[in-house]
């Protein structure tokens, strides 16, 4: 399966920061100088010691994203309104199994009081 990098981020441990590595060769470090990433949207470089960071990056199926930016251009073109782009980008992420089903699936009770 072909992954790409759609966020390279990470968390400091000590000091709170989220940082993140927007571009290739965008070094960034948190206030407190104990970690840094690296790399953009292009490859993961992290700095600091394991305990003192959290890895918070987001690496996604190519296929998915191609089909999410295709039915993101597919709604704007059928002139569909925020809601019905949103919706179709869960439908994609549903169909390729990156969402946790558990946490969206339930019912609503009809049941009244």
């Amino acid at each position: 399966m072909n992954k790409t990098i759609i966020q390279n981020e990470a968390q400091c441990m000590k000091c709170g920061d989220i940082i993140v590595s927007k571009h290739v060769h965008d070094y960034v470090r948190c206030r407190c100088g104990a970690i840094f990433v690296d790399g953009g949207m292009e490859y993961l470089r992290r700095g600091g010691e394991d305990e003192d960071f959290v890895d918070r990056s987001l690496i996604m199926n190519v296929d998915a994203l191609n089909k999410c930016v295709d039915v993101v251009t597919s709604a704007k073109e059928n002139n569909c309104n925020d809601l019905g782009v949103a919706l179709s980008v869960i439908r994609v992420l549903r169909d390729f199994q990156l969402l946790d089903k558990n946490k969206l699936y339930g019912s609503f009770s009809t049941k009244s009081n």
